[in-house]
């Protein structure tokens, strides 16, 4: 996962290949760690993503030790800090994405441009796969029971997922009174940080966001969440930092080789929900009876 890796014998007997910097240390000290501290090694290494993601707190509570322990760890490994340990794990993970890495591992010069674009194909195949396996009834049923009844619907993505978004919401907006806006396009984050700043809790928002997560994206979801709005987030996995503050999440699959990402899952999901709300909601009909006519018209005119 991360791009140093050394081979370790846990406690049980069992070889296991331990990563990154934060993991090494691990391995050296974990003979010497008290039972609280192998707790918050064992979880560390099992989710090292998650893990990145939490405050000391956090880890805590997820580990099911004390606060204190939690920040003793970080010493314990050889850390001065918690916040160093912390900045530790979150620089590996960098690492671990960036798409420079990747590409440099995936280059392929006896690839053939047919072959590149039909794997492209195949890859996208096998995320829409394990995305439509992955798919939950319950998650669908109240997500689409959210729009319907939300006064208001905000949607926000920012880089790939900005377009996964405007899928959706050029898609809902006939179906939502007109009462369905895509925040992201008016500006920077701030800007859609203003429209959320006034949300309700008869207010949704929907937000996405894949590796590299988008900060604004982070911020925009939990202000929405503080607020008291109804939250759905497309993503891709569940130690996305979205979804501690989602009430429904929908996860889409977006592994790429030579890409950062692909959002054609997050694409097909928007898709799904749109089908969903027109077929809940009939009164868009009448939007596209009077689109429908205008081109007609536009038709005759030409001619």
């Amino acid at each position: 996962m991360y791009e140093t890796s050394i081979a370790a014998r846990s406690p049980v007997g069992m070889v296991r290949t331990f990563y990154s910097d934060v993991a090494q240390r691990v391995s050296k000290a974990y003979a010497t760690l008290s039972p609280g501290h192998r707790q918050i090694a064992d979880f560390i290494l099992k989710n090292a993503t998650e893990a990145a993601t939490m405050n000391n707190v956090e880890l805590a509570t997820r580990c099911q030790v004390s606060t204190a322990t939690a920040t003793r760890f970080a010493r314990a490994i050889g850390f001065a800090s918690f916040a160093d340990f912390r900045e530790s794990q979150i620089n590996a993970m960098r690492n671990d994405l960036s798409h420079a890495n990747k590409l440099s591992r995936e280059i392929d010069s006896a690839a053939s441009h047919f072959d590149l674009v039909r794997n492209g194909l195949e890859q996208d195949l096998s995320n829409l796969h394990a995305t439509s396996s992955g798919l939950d009834e319950g998650t669908c049923t109240r997500a689409v029971d959210l729009i319907l009844k939300s006064d208001r619907v905000f949607a926000f993505g920012a880089g790939l997922s900005q377009h996964a978004i405007g899928v959706l919401m050029h898609g809902l907006e006939p179906y939502c009174r007109g009462n369905a806006t895509n925040i992201g396009p008016m500006g920077n984050g701030n800007t859609a940080i203003r429209r959320v700043l006034h949300c309700t809790e008869n207010d949704l928002v929907i937000t996405c966001s894949l590796p590299h997560y988008s900060a604004d994206t982070i911020e925009i979801t939990q202000i929405a969440r503080q607020k008291g709005a109804s939250v759905i987030c497309i993503t891709d996995r569940p130690t996305s930092p979205l979804t501690k503050h989602a009430h429904e999440i929908f996860y889409a699959h977006s592994n790429r080789r030579l890409l950062p990402n692909s959002i054609t899952s997050a694409v097909a999901i928007a898709e799904g929900i749109i089908a969903a709300v027109a077929n809940r909601r009939t009164e868009g009909l009448a939007v596209y009876r009077t689109l429908d006519a205008r081109h007609s018209l536009g038709t005759k005119q030409a001619e």
